[in-house]
């Protein structure tokens, strides 16, 4: 399958010998259940940061580029998937942060990671911003510090549960953020984007917090 024409939707799909037995039997035996997508014509090393006519024109030569038709040969195409499974086509990894979307100033709150089809995954975690807020602690367990010490891995900051750590990142299935002074948020709300990385799946997810005065 494939777009013939990227100003209007059009599109050319060739069957397969199967495909075109079910569709001549009719009595709807042929459905589309699964389908992929691809995009093996795009050169994403035409992406110039540098265009002179600024930002909007930093993918044009991608934009203008001709796409291509269906090909029947399967060795030939589709073979850049777009995808947001692990890499093995069978699981779609997918992070969720649970935690409070607000914190007063001085306060901490935590924040839970999980990730559909890797139970127990550790995240790195980012502060985007550590000005009005930072990570103060991870439940990063002592056995796991351990593994990394034995593996020759540094220490990460903030681990194993150490409230006295003041960081921007930290490793951990959860992580506790504290929250600065009044003082601190210079008598305005703030707000600061926390990330995790999965480290076995390798999936991202972001969550803003909003930072209100107490």
């Amino acid at each position: 399958m494939g777009v013939l024409d990227n100003t209007t939707i059009t599109v050319d799909a060739i069957l397969t010998k199967k495909g075109r037995e079910l569709l001549a039997q009719g009595d709807g035996k042929f459905k589309i259940t699964q389908f992929a997508l691809a995009d093996d014509e795009i050169d994403y090393g035409l992406y110039d940061i540098t265009h002179p006519n600024g930002s909007n024109f930093y993918g044009a030569a991608i934009e203008n580029m001709n796409l291509l038709e269906a090909i029947p040969n399967q060795t030939l195409a589709v073979k850049y998937f777009l995808t947001d499974t692990t890499g093995d086509g069978t699981t779609t990894a997918v992070i969720e942060i649970t935690g409070p979307g607000t914190i007063k100033g001085g306060n901490s709150g935590t924040y839970v990671g999980t990730t559909s089809g890797y139970a127990g995954e550790l995240y790195d975690w980012t502060l985007e911003n550590t000005t009005y807020a930072t990570i103060a602690s991870t439940d990063r367990t002592a056995a796991q510090q351990a593994a990394d010490t034995a593996a020759g891995v540094a220490s990460q900051t903030g681990g194993g549960g150490n409230t006295g750590a003041s960081t921007s990142s930290a490793v951990g299935n959860s992580i506790t953020i504290r929250v600065k002074s009044d003082a601190i948020l210079g008598g305005q709300d703030r707000q600061v984007v926390l990330r995790a990385v999965g480290q076995q799946s390798g999936a991202p997810k972001a969550t803003t917090i909003n930072l209100v005065r107490n």
